[in-house]
This record gives structure tokens, C-alpha cells and sequence, in this order.
């Protein structure tokens, strides 16, 4: 709040966020006394059944048509926004 209020006219926000996460991955790496609760510490069964990568959990739950159809749909109603805000822009 203080970079943003006398600093302004800098995405300060983005460097906050980045800095955050490398001293999250620096502490939770090298220094275990100060090691903050993650998630994986909390529930470590997530590790284990659910990949961030991996879908084959997914597999025939979902039909790929009903998630491409949902992709397009939202993707229909990003670009309407869109041309709304340019519109409204405009005016």
C-alpha cells in the first residue's frame, strides 16, 4: 500500500507477488526452522492421488466435448465483454 500510494504509476503488485513466492521457495527449500506450513505438510494424501499434470484421474468422468463446449462458451461471452468494453470505451 505504500509503494502503490507514494510511488504510483508502477505495478507494484507483481513484485510484491514475486518476491512472495521466491521467499516461500527459498524457506520452505533451505531453511526448515522457518519452513512455512504448505499444503502438500497439510493434507499430504494431495501429493499422492492428484498431479497437477497427470488428468488419468478425469478419465471417463468428463466427456472432452463437454469441456471443449464450456471452453467455448466462455470464450463467446470474453470476447462479447470485450467488445462491450471497447464500445463503451469508444463512446
Amino acid at each position: 500500500m505504500y509503494l502503490a500510494k507514494y510511488r504510483p504509476g508502477k505495478p507494484w503488485i507483481i513484485l510484491i507477488a514475486f518476491l512472495g513466492i521466491l521467499y516461500g521457495f527459498i524457506v520452505a527449500k533451505f531453511v526448515p526452522s522457518f519452513k512455512p506450513t504448505l499444503l502438500l505438510d497439510k493434507y499430504p494424501a494431495m501429493g499422492e492421488s492428484i498431479s497437477i499434470i497427470d488428468f488419468s484421474y478425469m478419465k471417463n468422468k468428463i466427456p472432452v466435448i463437454n469441456i471443449i463446449i464450456g471452453a467455448m462458451k466462455v470464450t463467446f461471452v470474453a470476447v462479447l465483454e470485450t467488445l462491450i468494453s471497447a464500445r463503451i470505451a469508444d463512446n
